[in-house]
């Protein structure tokens, strides 16, 4: 009879083994996945926030461009009441000066406009490197530190063991 109850016992300790690893394992699983969606999200909220950053960058060169405009057009107006004698009288001899203003200034807001583009993407290109960098050498230095102290903790398990058996 006690051969029975140690078997009994024994198949008892192995199903609950089975059950309880089987639900640790089903735990372990909804974690993984809660967390590859949770890196999922957290990635995604990061590429929102650099292109609603860049939206509004966008939205400031906007600003610029319509007060360069603006420029242009107060200025246009300058240059055309100061020869609004020469216009009045209206020949292809005389508006050499009007001309040449606007040449000018167009020439001038043009060449903003381009600086101003060339220069806000290279500014944007530099920031977003300086992000990426900034955030490799943190998970670096945290996967390196993580890395020093497993290393540490097993040598420290070593070196114990290795005195409890001299």
């Amino acid at each position: 009879m006690a051969f029975v109850d140690a078997r009994y016992w024994y198949l008892a300790k192995l199903y609950i083994c089975f059950f309880v690893g089987t639900i640790v394992l089903l735990a372990l699983t909804r974690l993984v996945v809660f967390m590859l969606f949770f890196l999922a999200a957290t990635v995604n909220a990061i590429i929102i926030y650099l292109l609603v950053s860049l939206a509004a960058a966008g939205g400031f060169l906007a600003l610029f461009f319509a007060c360069v405009t603006t420029i242009y057009i107060g200025a246009l107006g300058v240059f055309v009441s100061a020869f609004q004698s020469q216009l009045m009288a209206f020949s292809f001899e005389k508006t050499g000066p009007l001309s040449v203003a606007v040449f000018v200034i167009s020439t001038a807001t043009i060449s903003a406009i381009i600086a101003v583009l060339i220069a806000t993407s290279w500014i944007g290109f530099f920031w977003t490197m300086w992000l990426a960098t900034k955030k490799s050498v943190g998970l670096a230095k945290h996967s390196l530190t993580v890395t020093r102290s497993t290393l540490s903790a097993y040598s420290s398990a070593q070196h114990v063991r290795s005195r409890h058996e001299a």
